[in-house]
């Protein structure tokens, strides 16, 4: 007796909604194909609406070359693609988009709509389509081509659940249009969220034009610029800007790669500005930067990932040594000290700025930042009860042993405990009020957790346009950076979920905010201060532990001691 055949071709409908898997992840991954449709037909205006996260709609409309009927409804189909003919074109790809997927992908996970109309014809054509299913087929007036994409997975609502809140949908497509605007400065790009503008990006001569429209002003001082080129046949060079020494942050937002305009995420080549800051970077910090990549489309491979953000280089270590040469270069010619006139040198040593003394915990660097040297050790320092070695410890006696405290994982534990708590810290008046502009990203993830700030006596208001306004922060936060505080919140927020517990999200901002707050290495205290901070850490819930897990206090006891030296 025969088996049953159990193995079946699939339909056209699921092999499309099984596909759409593959390119299309969540609202942000519609509007990035859209946009990269957009910038391939050579558009000079792009403008992009979002309703409700692009969970109800994303419409992208441009001012491009648009397509003919046959096209518009070919673009449909799966492969179907005008930017490739052979197997050959694949090794000098010069789009952000090849495969042909796209259109046919989003088309099979939402109610979609296509009006377009090439340049120099009429009238234009507009397409409905609902689940792969084409609805209808009729002429209009159209410029360009406008796409709709209405309850994206409609049909997929197992895919539907999975997606995160409002505000990290929000995020993720602000991210995907801020890479989209650094790397097409000459596209304006118009972005309205929920019927109010959130971005508007007109065209820019340079990308620290660029950079300053989405960061601002004091964003872009904190950078410098470098560029590296190499003459051979791979055409290699590399430019754009990277952080200034001290202008770091304590997350790896504000990164960026871009190999030939296309934005990537490469481990080697984060891996190699990492080493250009080998020796300026404390544990813990991240520099900024945005790394422009032009090489030989021959000797790079894009068709490496489904979302294209994955790269093969035919020669990755010569990129790696020129980024590595070129942000080197920049580092070092910016800490290269002015001439100064033999008549004007100071006879005695020059010594760094002293720190503030009437601060408790001083966070201000004793180095400028333009300054780069190897970190210099401070010297054994002996007080009435505590003895400092190095930068972060200080030993004393307690009881029957020695402790060495680490007083900046101490700090963070005391700190971490006071902002999570039930209660808000101290907090003090602003004389004036801070405005603070964050990108629209930040902005985005920030407005959905303005209330839990507030619990922590950062008393802090949506002014709009991507804008807050602070008028109380808590005693410890008065001399910080805040908007470098934001910032870091805002990166830690990009994974929540929609049904994240307030307590767990509460407890990611409390470890940001404690972080960024506590007494940094360099700023010694004295006898008062460590005596305060010991008993704070001994009042808190876990004295023996930082946020992250680290040891606050190494104890040694006196057998401990007595083993060490032999004596039992």
């Amino acid at each position: 007796m025969s088996a049953t055949p159990i193995i079946e071709l699939l339909d056209t409908t699921l092999i499309d909604k099984i596909a759409a898997g593959e390119v299309i992840e969540r609202p942000a991954s519609v509007v990035k194909e859209l946009v990269e449709n957009s910038l391939d037909a050579g558009s000079s205006c792009i403008k992009i609406n979002i309703l409700n996260g692009g969970k109800h709609l994303i419409r992208v409309a441009d001012d491009g070359s648009g397509m003919v009927p046959e096209d518009a409804l070919n673009s449909l189909k799966r492969h179907a693609t005008s930017k490739i003919k052979q197997e050959s074109d694949l090794s000098r790809l010069s789009t952000l988009g090849f495969r042909g997927e796209a259109l046919s992908s989003i088309a099979s996970v939402s109610r979609m709509t296509i009006t377009t109309a090439h340049a120099g014809t009429t009238p234009g054509t507009i397409i409905e389509i609902h689940g792969g299913t084409v609805k209808s087929v009729r002429e209009c007036a159209a410029i360009g081509t406008t796409i709709e994409a209405r309850e994206l997975f409609y049909n997929t609502p197992a895919r539907k659940k999975f997606l995160k809140s409002t505000q990290n949908e929000l995020s993720y497509i602000l991210e995907t249009i801020t890479n989209a605007a650094l790397s097409y400065i000459n596209v304006k790009f118009v972005v309205n969220i929920d019927e109010r503008e959130a971005m508007n990006l007109p065209n820019a001569a340079t990308l620290d034009e660029r950079i300053q429209q989405i960061y601002g002003a004091a964003f872009l001082d904190g950078l410098l610029a470098f560029k590296k080129e190499s003459n051979e046949l791979s055409m290699l060079s590399i430019h754009g800007f990277t952080s200034k020494e001290g202008f770091y942050r304590r997350s790896r937002s504000h990164q960026y790669m871009f190999i030939n305009q296309r934005p990537v995420k490469d481990n080697v080549l984060r891996y190699a500005v990492y080493q250009a800051y080998k020796t300026l970077l404390k544990e813990g910090m991240h520099p900024i930067f945005f790394l422009y990549v032009g090489i030989n489309p021959a000797e790079v491979d894009f068709n490496v990932h489904p979302t294209k953000k994955e790269v093969r280089f035919a020669d990755r270590d010569a990129i790696y040594r020129m980024t590595i040469s070129g942000i080197g270069k920049a580092l070092v010619k910016t800490s290269e000290p002015e001439a100064i006139p033999d008549t004007a040198k100071p006879e005695g040593p020059i010594t760094p700025r002293p720190q503030n003394k009437d601060a408790v915990f001083d966070m201000t660097a004793v180095f400028s930042e333009n300054t780069i040297a190897a970190p210099v050790p401070l010297a054994l320092s002996h007080s009435r009860d505590f003895i400092y070695l190095g930068d972060v410890y200080a030993a004393y006696a307690n009881k029957d042993g020695l402790c060495v405290i680490d007083h900046h994982a101490a700090h963070e534990r005391v700190l971490y405990e006071r902002f999570k708590g039930a209660q808000p810290p101290m907090t003090g008046r602003l004389l004036f009020p801070y405005n603070i502009t964050l990108p629209a990203r930040e902005y985005a993830l920030l407005c959905g957790n303005l209330g839990l700030l507030n619990d922590m006596g950062i008393e802090i208001e949506d002014f709009g346009k991507d804008m807050f306004i602070i008028r109380a922060l808590p005693v410890e936060l008065l001399s910080a950076d805040m908007t470098a505080i934001l910032s870091d919140i805002a990166s830690s927020l990009v994974d929540v979920m929609v049904e994240q517990p307030v307590d767990i999200i509460k407890d990611i901002i409390a470890k940001r905010i404690a972080c960024h707050s506590s007494v940094r290495g360099k700023a010694v205290l004295s006898d008062k201060e460590l005596s305060q901070l010991i008993d704070d850490l001994n009042a808190a819930d876990d004295p023996e532990h930082c946020p992250h897990g680290r040891p606050t206090t190494i104890y040694f006891s006196i057998d401990n001691l007595k083993k060490m030296f032999k004596r039992t």
